[in-house]
């Protein structure tokens, strides 16, 4: 014979069974609509972006406000005799980088203007900000730089390295003067991984490829971005 006491005892069981199930379900539930909210959201938003390097470390976001920004560039003689226009293309990639995301820059044609008139491979800082009415300058000072894979003739793979030292210029008794607030290294392998054939690639279309990265690179520090593609 079956007592009141056996049938309230499974009964308790059976709704604690089904209470641990329900709460379960809800978690699984809850679960999957938070990830298919944060999922909509990137295809919707993009991915968050970046903080600017410049910005963390000066506190100042130079795509807003009115701070001016001169861009140049500098390569060691052995790179120069290799690529001659790698100044030129590091100075225009990089200021139109930094123009398309809201920065304030000064012509580079003005700059390479004034790179022919002298004759030294280094800038002149404390003259940059005496010619320039600027607030900024950012000098790229390369170390490395090569597309050839070492010992290959027929590999590509790009290697870049160097400094990026911006200066604020500031006005001491009417005499501008650069003072250095920003100085960090660079360094870029293209492709990561393994070198490309120059078969498959012309070594044309892939300098051009590397260059463009290597602007991406080098811009980003200078305004918030979206995390960049793998390289």
């Amino acid at each position: 014979m079956i007592n009141d006491n056996s049938i309230d005892c499974s009964r308790r069981d059976a709704l604690r069974k089904l209470s641990v199930i329900a709460v379960s379900v809800a978690m699984v539930s809850t679960s999957g609509c938070s990830k298919l909210l944060l999922g909509g959201g990137k295809v919707l938003f993009g991915d968050p972006k970046i903080e600017a390097e410049f910005t963390k470390m000066t506190k100042v976001d130079l795509s807003k406000g009115d701070k001016t920004v001169l861009v140049v560039c500098s390569t060691p003689e052995s790179v120069d005799a290799e690529n001659s226009s790698l100044r030129m293309d590091i100075i225009d990639g990089v200021t139109h980088r930094m123009k398309l995301h809201g920065v304030k820059i000064i012509n580079p044609n003005r700059v390479a203007d004034w790179l022919e008139s002298r004759d030294s491979s280094v800038p002149d800082l404390q003259k940059l900000a005496q010619d320039f009415d600027t607030d900024y300058i950012a000098w790229i000072e390369f170390q490395t730089f090569s597309v050839q894979e070492p010992n290959s003739q027929n590999l590509l793979r790009g290697q870049a390295s160097g400094y990026i030292r911006v200066s604020r210029v500031e006005d001491f008794s009417g005499q501008r003067r650069a003072m250095m607030a920003y100085n960090r290294e660079f360094a870029m392998t293209y492709p990561e991984h393994q070198p490309v054939s120059e078969t498959g690639r012309s070594a044309i279309v892939f300098h051009k490829e590397y260059l463009a990265r290597l602007c991406d690179l080098l811009a980003e520090r200078f305004y918030n971005h979206r995390p960049g593609k793998s390289i």
